[in-house]
């Protein structure tokens, strides 16, 4: 056996460059790994702007999509529902640095496996943490979520801390039963919901409840059926609160008015005279929809609604409407809806001053003539819109959500 051989100014320089050779290797699978995904975007999502942009998010039938500016996008496999969006829920901390929502478990029958699934929006980290029975989700806090779980039988009110995820998590009393719907939350407040029959009439009870005093405010009986848009944003010590009610059983007459909720317990209206169709009769000439409500970076409340007419030759409800104008933007100046974009927009959420993420999804107002109606009635195309004009991102497209841009 011979001796080591000396190491020449050769083999050192190469030695070097071999050593640096790995390590950019090394960098390169490690910004992949933290980023989720290996993969290039689809439809333009590469061009989602600077890397300090808004993030925003997106769900297709199999995905959830996290796109953070010129990064490449995190994907998270889950099964979502087409047909029903109280089994898809997505939310964001109000710090704005993770989005949350459910495991699939619950949608196949595996309820005690369901686990809660964070995503780092500054990282792409992606965390699954067991959930048993948990079905409903809201945002409270700076970065902690609540979350409603069946674990025990009876619904139970949970508390966690997303940046702490393996701290125990906190159970939250109300000093009552928890309405089993979690419509929306400030950091400090959640509005949930029961659809229930009283006397034969169907409608939603509504609770505002404090999460830190355990305070509850009852509102006034919705007439309206379990499907009912609710936004909350906090703006210095003050909530805004606004929620649409669909009239049950929603046919084509149904009305579907916007509310303004106080803080004890007051309802208010808004005069949706502009989004009406034409020669509008309540209870007999047409209706409207609709398909979003969100607080604006200006404190203004939005909403994306859509509206018919009605054929009253047709016998079946869905079958007499007759569409007048696809879902649009329209914003509330004081207490009257005014239009605020001619453009379909089925669900909108801003990114910047200048730049905004438009999800447009068919009405299907009146019949379809289409074989996949579920598929094409609940799925669309979104859109990154700047100055007006909009760039296809992706297609087949359940939902859009974004961190609050009035908390």
């Amino acid at each position: 056996m011979t001796g080591a051989r000396g190491i020449t100014v050769g083999r050192l320089t190469a030695l070097v460059v071999l050593v640096l050779a790995v390590a950019v290797a090394v960098t390169l699978l490690i910004t992949r790994a933290t980023d989720g995904s290996g993969e290039g975007g689809r439809g333009g999502e590469g061009k989602g702007g600077p890397a300090g942009a808004t993030p925003y998010a997106y769900t297709t039938e199999q995905e959830l999509v996290l796109v953070r500016g010129d990064r490449p996008p995190t994907r998270v496999p889950r099964v979502f529902d087409l047909a029903d969006p109280h089994r898809n829920t997505v939310v964001w901390t109000h710090d704005g640095h993770r989005v949350a929502f459910f495991s699939d478990d619950e949608l196949l029958d595996r309820r005690e496996d369901t686990r809660l699934i964070t995503v780092d929006a500054r990282t792409g980290e992606v965390r699954r943490l067991p959930c048993p029975g948990c079905h409903e989700l809201a945002p409270v806090g700076d970065h902690d979520v609540m979350v409603l779980s069946h674990e025990s039988g009876a619904t139970s009110a949970f508390r966690i801390d997303l940046d702490r995820p393996t701290a125990p998590r906190t159970e939250l009393d109300n000093g009552s039963h928890w309405q089993p719907q979690l419509l929306g939350a400030t950091s400090t407040h959640v509005l949930t919901g029961q659809y229930e029959m009283s006397g034969g009439d169907p409608g939603m009870e509504l609770r505002l409840n404090d999460v830190n005093t355990a305070g509850i405010t009852v509102y006034p009986r919705f007439e309206s059926n379990a499907y009912m848009p609710a936004a909350l944003a906090a703006v210095g010590d003050g909530r805004r609160i606004a929620v649409a009610a669909r009239h049950n059983p929603g046919g084509c007459t149904a009305p579907f008015p916007i509310h303004l909720l106080g803080p004890k317990g007051e309802v208010g209206g808004s005069d949706q005279t502009a989004a009406l169709p034409p020669g509008y009769i309540a209870g007999v000439t047409g209706g409207i929809d609709v398909s979003d409500l969100w607080w604006g970076p200006d404190q203004h409340l939005y909403a994306t609604i859509s509206a018919w007419t009605c054929d009253k030759s047709q016998d079946a409800q869905d079958g007499k409407k007759r569409p007048y104008r696809p879902a649009t933007l329209f914003r509330l100046d004081g207490d009257r809806w005014v239009s605020a974009g001619d453009q379909p927009a089925t669900v909108v959420r801003p990114l910047d001053r200048d730049t905004r993420m438009v999800l447009v999804i068919p009405d299907c107002n009146g019949p379809v003539e289409r074989d996949d109606g579920i598929t094409y009635c609940n799925t669309g195309s979104l859109y990154r819109e700047e100055a007006g004009k909009r760039t296809k991102v992706a297609d087949d497209v359940l939902s859009l959500s974004a961190p609050a841009t009035a908390s």
